[in-house]
């Protein structure tokens, strides 16, 4: 065991990264000692040296502990990374259906929904925007167009929602 892998830092950690880190390499040293002090006491034949049951049980332990944590937040990271990579999977898909608004979707006010081939369902939604000023008699009106997308993430539900203003032909009530 050399000493730089003992007294290293990661400054690149988090500190609870680092906590674990600590305590890891303590019960590794712990267990190094163990086995050096065995190997001593297997030499001389002294009943003096090395550890008692309980200090090995107790190096152990914290062995299990260091490992633990390092596998919980390996986990957790896993998890975050998924998550993130679904956010960005909808964000594509919201962008996409966006520009798709005023060629596939006429620039009226209707809604289209649908789902894709990866389980997103996507809704976009095309209504007035506000009260018409200006000229009553002029060809286009604003409209506010939105797209949302949904999604399961890890049995929560999730939307991402984009939303801009389009121009568009004016629709005359009667």
């Amino acid at each position: 065991m050399t000493g730089t892998l003992l007294t290293s830092d990661a400054p690149h950690l988090s500190s609870a990264a680092n906590t674990t880190v600590a305590v890891g390499r303590l019960a590794i040293r712990r267990c190094h000692d163990l086995y050096q002090a065995l190997v001593r006491r297997a030499d001389d034949g002294d009943d003096e040296d090395g550890f008692t049951l309980v200090e090995m049980i107790v190096a152990m332990t914290m062995l299990s502990a260091g490992l633990g944590l390092a596998f919980a937040m390996i986990g957790n990271g896993l998890s975050r990374t998924a998550s993130a990579q679904h956010m960005a999977d909808a964000s594509s898909l919201a962008q996409s259906l966006m520009a798709r608004v005023g060629t596939e979707f006429a620039i009226k006010p209707e809604q289209h929904q649908g789902t894709d081939l990866n389980g997103y369902g996507w809704r976009v939604s095309l209504e007035p925007y506000g009260e018409p000023t200006g000229a009553a008699d002029s060809p286009v009106a604003l409209y506010s167009a939105s797209t949302e997308v949904e999604w399961d993430d890890h049995g929560a539900r999730r939307s991402y929602r984009l939303r801009t203003l389009r121009l568009g032909p004016r629709v005359v009530v009667p």
